[in-house]
């Protein structure tokens, strides 16, 4: 695994520092969820919150001013998945949102669905390996990788089908940790809906913890608005094999890994409390 040499520096060794600067009033906590608060797992649907990740974190979010769990899956999806009461689920990357129960959508975020699966299929045959998994999720869909019989040539075939599209058109592509998400151009990502938390929350700090490409619009959002004085607060990159160096240049902190997400999550609590 190789990351930047200007890798920053361990959260859990300078935690005291981190919190000092911090109010606990109208402090809000958003973390991602695949690779953050559940370990990467060979079956996508086979994904769980850590389970020492919960108790800190229930106990986080009736004390927060607000907690978010913000994901690329389905907003139901990532609730179902932690279930846990007052936190904000944010999916498909911010193109929808459930607060108290109530799903709302992005006004920018129209429904393609039946484009969207097209253009997974489409991938899927390029890339022809029995080991792909595809998921479409209405306002954005993703090709997973992580069980190709032969990654490397996937990845190829990919790139070189994506080459031979001269206009993808209304959609746009990420690449990730072992993913190739397609989303609409909306003006929707994560950063976007941080951004919004911020606002809709009167929050005066932020603490962001992600581990993927989709993170760092967050991660760089934080940074923007803590420049201009608006916040305080960190950015944390969670460490996983194959974290992209997008996300390490845009936090100010890293964890590795879900092990350490979650013994941040117990002292943030305790120092909270």
């Amino acid at each position: 695994m190789t990351h930047p040499s200007t890798r920053p520096p361990s959260l859990l060794s300078n935690l005291d520092a981190a919190l000092a600067s911090l109010p606990q009033d109208k402090l809000g906590l958003v973390l991602d969820f695949d690779g953050t608060l559940s370990e990467f797992v060979p079956v996508l649907e086979n994904a769980v919150i850590h389970p020492a990740a919960v108790p800190p974190l229930r106990s986080l979010a009736a004390r927060l001013t607000m907690t978010a769990v913000m994901s690329g899956r389905a907003a139901r999806d990532v609730q179902r998945r932690v279930d846990i009461d007052g936190i904000v689920y944010i999916g498909n990357h911010g193109a929808e949102r459930i607060i108290h129960g109530e799903l709302t959508a992005a006004t920018e975020a129209q429904t393609a669905e039946a484009a969207l699966q097209k253009m997974l299929e489409h991938f899927a045959d390029a890339a022809d390996d029995p080991g792909l998994v595809l998921e479409n999720k209405r306002y954005s869909a993703s090709l997973h990788y992580r069980r190709a019989l032969d990654e490397a040539a996937v990845v190829q075939r990919l790139r070189q089908s994506i080459e031979a599209i001269p206009d993808l058109g209304e959609f746009e592509l990420f690449w990730g940790n072992k993913i190739l998400e397609i989303r609409r151009k909306n003006g929707v990502n994560k950063g976007v809906a941080l951004d919004s938390l911020i606002r809709d929350y009167g929050l005066d700090a932020v603490i962001f913890l992600g581990d993927d490409t989709t993170d760092a619009d967050a991660l760089r959002v934080l940074r923007q608005r803590k420049a201009s004085g608006d916040i305080t607060g960190f950015g944390v990159a969670v460490i996983q094999d194959g974290t992209p160096p997008s996300v390490l240049e845009a936090a100010d902190y890293t964890l590795n890994g879900v092990p350490e997400v979650t013994a941040f999550l117990a002292r943030l609590d305790n120092a909270l409390s």
